[in-house]
């Protein structure tokens, strides 16, 4: 499938999945179609690099995979009470799915070589990350100690991880090409305003259009990071 092809499928089922969920509130179709979005870019990418695996590429693949997990395990959160499994649980086997996907996505931008200008010319970055980090959490940390629950530990967890993450990617400049960089970081900084999104709208202060803004920017962050990571291959420096 052409890549101009598959990004309209891509969005079409993200785009149908935000109108069952935010519109027609129906849940089992909710979970069918929220299962399409990452399994459908699973495929794609593996029809793209077919016989060219390597380390990078496996560690890509292991990422969507968690996050398929991830996704399962949040909708579910967001459901019935028909299922043996209470829905702060499923929370948290959602949360530790993106945790495990967040590792896999740090070791795969990670392994590039080249110099780490992330702590040198480029630690500005870097500061600025743990700083937005730092922020979050102290608006956050209060709030996360819920009847249901203490959060804190898995959000805090969570939070180390994907700021990792979103340093690992930036701190492939100059290792990889321009586009391939670019890509990525902004898949990256998408997928932690998706994240930052869920955790203001679950425990600090709900807003209108939350899960609309949280699922575009989710899909759309792991749209660019799957285009940048394939683009690491096509144009090589």
């Amino acid at each position: 499938m052409k890549q101009s092809s598959f990004t309209v499928y891509y969005f079409s089922i993200g785009i149908l999945f935000i109108i069952f969920e935010k519109f027609l509130h129906s849940f089992y179709p909710e979970i069918i179609v929220k299962a399409l979005i990452i399994a459908s870019l699973m495929v794609y990418y593996h029809s793209v690099i077919h016989s060219k695996y390597n380390s990078f590429h496996r560690m890509v693949m292991a990422g969507f995979l968690f996050s398929w997990f991830g996704d399962i395990f949040l909708q579910l959160s967001n459901g019935k009470n028909e299922f043996a499994i209470l829905p702060e649980n499923f929370f948290l086997m959602g949360l530790a799915s993106f945790c495990i996907t967040m590792i896999f996505y740090s070791i795969a931008f990670s392994l590039p070589p080249g110099k780490n200008m992330i702590f040198t010319t480029r630690m500005y970055q870097m500061i600025l990350v743990i700083a937005y980090g730092g922020l979050l959490m102290w608006l956050l940390y209060n709030k996360l100690s819920t009847p249901e629950g203490n959060y804190r530990l898995p959000v805090i967890i969570y939070t180390v991880l994907i700021l990792t993450m979103l340093i690992s990617a930036m701190n492939r400049y100059g290792k990889v090409n321009g586009v391939s960089y670019m890509l990525v970081v902004i898949g990256a900084l998408l997928f932690v305003a998706s994240s930052s999104m869920i955790a203001v709208n679950q425990f600090l202060e709900r807003f209108d259009f939350a899960r609309i803004l949280i699922m575009a920017t989710y899909i759309t962050a792991q749209y660019l990071i799957a285009s940048g990571c394939l683009k690491q291959d096509l144009y090589e420096n």
